[in-house]
């Protein structure tokens, strides 16, 4: 069974943006969005051809990028590209707010795709939609971070922010959620 993790799924829109980073520093920005957005089209082809067929979220997220990447280049201004990570944000909110905290998890119905032979009754999928209300949570504020650090904070604090500060906070979430399951398993035991 192939399963995808929304983490990994992330990783390709992230490289663009520490490649506009460097480019950035070396060159200047109008060189490091066209160098972003070049690598963002370059990583889209790379998964076309490895998988076969456009992922949708690789897609978006590259269109996205060229889209804002395009506008930053027209107006000579990179805040348009900064602005990205917050939009991708903002929407992975969205929906996990309506599959958190509304009868449709459509996120449970992409999942599916993913996890094609593992079938849901209703108490999973309630429990599925508790654990979704936290993350829309954790979402929200990190979405809002970055906007926050794209509007008035260094380059620097920027990729931090959009980049590295996304995986440590997911990860201290998830070593969170492990601990808190074993110490359940253990409740139970006794």
């Amino acid at each position: 069974m192939k399963q995808k993790n929304i983490m990994w799924q992330m990783l390709p829109g992230f490289t663009p943006l520490f490649i506009y980073i460097l480019a950035d520093e070396i060159w200047g920005t109008k060189t490091g969005l066209i160098v972003a957005i070049v690598t963002g089209i370059a990583e889209m082809l790379f998964y076309w051809v490895k998988d076969k067929h456009f992922d949708k979220f690789i897609l978006f997220d590259t269109l996205l990028l060229i889209a804002l990447g395009g506008v930053s280049l027209a107006f000579d201004n990179d805040i348009f590209f900064k602005l990205k990570p917050a939009f991708m944000g903002l929407i992975g909110s969205v929906l996990l707010g309506i599959s958190a905290f509304t009868p449709s998890n459509f996120l449970l119905a992409m999942s599916k795709r993913y996890l094609k032979d593992i079938k849901f009754n209703q108490t999973q999928q309630k429990i599925m939609q508790r654990q979704l209300r936290p993350l829309f949570y954790i979402f929200t504020l990190y979405s809002l971070l970055v906007l926050y650090s794209a509007l008035y904070m260094s380059n620097e604090a920027w990729a931090f922010i959009s980049g590295g500060l996304f995986y440590i906070i997911f990860g201290l979430y998830f070593i969170e959620q492990i601990i808190k399951n074993k110490i359940r398993m253990k409740k139970l035991k006794r």
